[in-house]
């Protein structure tokens, strides 16, 4: 095989893998599934995790030595994208970082839930929030005029925290 050939062939892969996507469930009958298999990050970029326990979260959290956080770990480090579809009772265990610093997407009812880390939530912070999104903030955190204009234009949910701890973390 020739060197054009071969970077043609890589190329439709890598465009074949950014553009595909792939469900899980995480745990059935409140029972966690088996691990899926490592080489489906060759094939999905992105990949939604559905019905993920709260301990998952705190496992991942804390790096614990288990499959499950394994497999994510290796799955952040082939650049996949997670999406983990929560409910919004768990939201409020998930801690403050990974909602702002890690490189996961969360999900309630097919809403993106987005944080902010600033203390004073801009209209430009939001500019890229699509309609019906859940904003978690801090009691701490302020909301400009125009921010707040924005998020009642685009019906935003804003939910606020005490603290950026959740219920588990300090």
């Amino acid at each position: 095989m020739d060197e054009e050939k071969l970077i043609s062939l890589i190329i439709e892969r890598l465009t074949k893998r950014e553009k595909a996507r792939l469900n899980l469930l995480c745990q059935k009958n409140f029972v966690l599934t088996p691990v899926p298999d490592k080489r489906v990050f060759f094939d999905y970029h992105q990949i939604g995790l559905i019905q993920v326990p709260v301990q998952l979260i705190h496992d991942l959290y804390y790096f614990e030595k288990e499959p499950w956080i394994d497999w994510l770990l290796t799955g952040i480090y082939y650049q996949v994208q997670f999406v983990f579809d929560i409910s919004e009772q768990t939201l409020a265990f998930i801690p403050w970082k990974m909602l702002t610093q890690w490189p996961l997407e969360f999900h309630i009812n097919g809403e993106v839930v987005s944080a902010c880390k600033k203390s004073t939530i801009k209209r430009e912070d939001l500019l890229l929030l699509k309609e019906g999104s859940l904003l978690v903030k801090t009691n701490q955190q302020k909301i400009t005029a125009e921010a707040y204009e924005l998020i009642q234009r685009k019906k935003i949910k804003v939910t606020e925290r005490i603290d950026e701890s959740c219920i588990w973390g300090k």
